[in-house]
């Protein structure tokens, strides 16, 4: 009895275990770049809630000017689908244009977005965590 307990209790871990990711980290929540120049909240969105938006909430008041400005409170990365665990991809928008883009989390607090337009100009932004 105490075999079959113990055969049950590894199989529902090894289910568990498959179940959940390793390192799967929650990537919601209010984010900063390196620069420390704007607050970027990150959500769940779409139809199903199964995507990952981010949304230009805030930036520093020395920096603001008409071009970075019409950007508060739209969604700058969107409609992102996770490829891999940690992994999101999704549409860059930006001066007019959406470029492909990949938003990998790397721990809980921070964040690394990427994005390239023709494969060859590429930006990448390391990202901390606020809330």
């Amino acid at each position: 009895m105490v075999r079959a307990v113990s055969a049950f209790c590894a199989l529902v871990a090894g289910v568990l275990a498959v179940a959940v990711p390793a390192g799967a980290f929650e990537p919601t929540g209010i984010w900063e770049p390196s620069n420390r120049e704007s607050r970027f909240e990150v959500t769940y969105c779409g139809e199903s809630g199964d995507r990952l938006c981010a949304e230009l909430i805030w930036i520093r008041e020395d920096v603001q000017d008409a071009r970075n400005t019409r950007y508060l409170n739209t969604y700058i990365f969107e409609n992102a689908r996770q490829t891999a665990p940690d992994v999101w991809e999704g549409g860059v928008h930006l001066e007019g244009f959406t470029i492909g883009g990949s938003l990998t989390q790397l721990s809980e607090n921070a964040m690394r977005l990427r994005a390239c337009a023709l494969f060859v100009l590429c930006e990448t932004v390391d990202l901390t965590r606020v809330q």
